[in-house]
């Protein structure tokens, strides 16, 4: 999938089961539409919310895919969400654990989602 190429993007699964990047600003950079199994696989053993356990990204438009409806896009951060975020990632890095390092690729040590 196509990502920010600043580094300040995001992957979100969106209710509609379509797994789309986003910019920093949030404009979708690209989106596929997952099935069932790719949806439930996303979420790799954690509990699935309600709304997406319906959900197949197969049957959503293009239009929808890359103009979504807001609760479809992912969250921007404020900038005090964006400090309590590295200061936890700081605290995980320090018991071992590999956590998501904003402005960083996974060639550098960053997260891959």
């Amino acid at each position: 999938m196509k990502r920010d190429p600043d580094g300040q993007g995001i992957s979100g699964l969106g209710y509609d089961g379509v797994l789309r990047t986003f910019d920093a600003e949030r404009n979708v950079l690209d989106a596929v539409g997952l099935n069932p199994a790719q949806i439930r696989e996303y979420y790799n053993g954690l509990p699935l919310p309600e709304r997406l356990r319906t959900a197949d990204g197969r049957n959503v438009s293009r239009s929808d895919m890359f103009h979504p409806d807001a609760e479809n896009v992912a969250k921007k951060f404020t900038e005090e969400e964006k400090a309590r975020i590295l200061a936890r990632n700081e605290e995980m890095a320090k018991r071992g654990v590999t956590t998501c390092v904003p402005g960083k690729s996974a060639d550098e040590g960053g997260s891959k989602a």
